[in-house]
């Protein structure tokens, strides 16, 4: 990942890496209601491997003309509506990114990989 284009600020620069600005759109996605984790590929497998920071896990990034958009793989516990949930995500995700780093969020997609079922329920 890559940093993101430089802010103003008074007295100099900022940059914001996109892991931070993965690591905020995680963060705030497990707090949505329904959400039963995130979903990453292989990339994410082996930085759970090594350690790393698991709350990027299912999260892409992609920057832009002053802009982010992300992606969201996730996961949703079975009995929530699936468009409410993913609608959720996009409004918790956006509005955390953006008011943490100054940065316009231009999308949030969000991609559902799974479904769970709640914790001690099995199927019949």
């Amino acid at each position: 990942m890559q940093d993101v284009q430089p802010l103003p600020v008074a007295g100099g620069q900022m940059s914001i890496t996109e892991q931070v600005i993965a690591s905020i759109a995680g963060i705030a996605a497990t707090q949505v209601e329904g959400l039963a984790g995130m979903r990453g590929g292989m990339t994410d497998d082996l930085v759970a491997i090594l350690g790393e920071d698991r709350q990027r896990k299912g999260v892409l990034t992609q920057r832009g003309d002053g802009s982010v958009q992300l992606a969201l793989n996730v996961v949703v516990q079975y009995g929530y509506p699936i468009h409410e949930v993913a609608r959720q995500l996009q409004a918790r995700v956006k509005t955390e990114v953006e008011e943490m780093t100054g940065l316009t969020v231009s999308a949030v997609d969000v991609y559902v990989q799974d479904l769970q079922l709640p914790p001690g329920e099995e199927l019949k």
